[in-house]
């Protein structure tokens, strides 16, 4: 045994501390938020089954300024959900902004596979002619994933192809949210391949043991440490 001292119990912890943040910065971009509340999340629910996801339709008046919270289907959290900036479409005429799961295209993403289902977002003048919103104010697009881990990516079909838009973790429920400045069909695509309905989730590391197994280890050590000074003060 060596001589324990403050210093390099001070140094333990520090390590031990350490340790801890490097786990935490290199978990997945999924990895749950800082807790703020209880979530209540109804199951998720899956074109085809009965009852089927719910569609949203919002008109807006001419002239109106589009809410914060947009347009939203009505699960708990919503399974789909687009947030407009005011001045993203022509105020001079009323808009039609709705939200329809339909089936997924034959063409698959580029970045992997499409789980849960897939949204069109539309929005259409007084005269029926489809709007897309100002460049310089995008819409933000928030679907709910099957799960967080691995995190996945909203992409976008404009009718030929799969775009990934910026995504990030929203919140309650596996919600994420991207950033798009075109309107069209949208997913949540997760890397690799895999099924559209909820499975475990297998292999990779176990995030959750590693920071328990550092945290109890720390915790031994400590104990260890002064345990120890405490028997060599009594020593004395």
């Amino acid at each position: 045994m060596v001589a324990v001292t403050a210093r390099r119990g001070w140094a333990v912890i520090a390590a031990a501390l350490i340790a801890l943040m490097l786990v935490w910065r290199f978990l997945p971009a999924g990895a749950p938020p800082i807790y703020d509340g209880q979530c209540i999340a109804d199951p998720y629910v899956t074109l085809g089954s009965s009852p089927g996801p719910k569609p949203a339709t919002t008109t807006f008046p001419k002239a109106a300024t589009f809410p914060p919270e947009g347009v939203a289907t009505t699960e708990i959290p919503p399974q789909a959900q687009i947030l407009i900036q005011a001045g993203a479409f022509d105020n001079s005429t009323a808009v039609t902004v709705s939200i329809t799961p339909v089936p997924a295209s034959s063409v698959t993403p580029p970045n992997g596979t499409i789980v849960g289902n897939v949204y069109r977002i539309t929005a259409v003048d007084a005269s029926g002619t489809e709007l897309e919103p100002t460049p310089s104010l995008p819409v933000y697009v928030i679907l709910r994933a099957l799960s967080s881990s691995p995190a996945p990516t909203i992409d976008r079909f404009n009718g030929t192809a799969w775009t990934p838009l910026s995504t990030y973790n929203a919140g309650c429920g596996n919600t994420f949210e991207g950033t798009s400045t075109q309107l069209g069909e949208f997913a949540a695509v997760v890397p690799g391949s895999g099924g559209g309905t909820p499975h475990p989730s297998g292999g990779g590391v176990p995030t959750v043991a590693i920071i328990g197994g550092l945290a109890l280890l720390l915790i031994i050590v400590v104990a260890v440490l002064f345990a120890l000074d405490r028997r060599r003060s009594a020593a004395r």
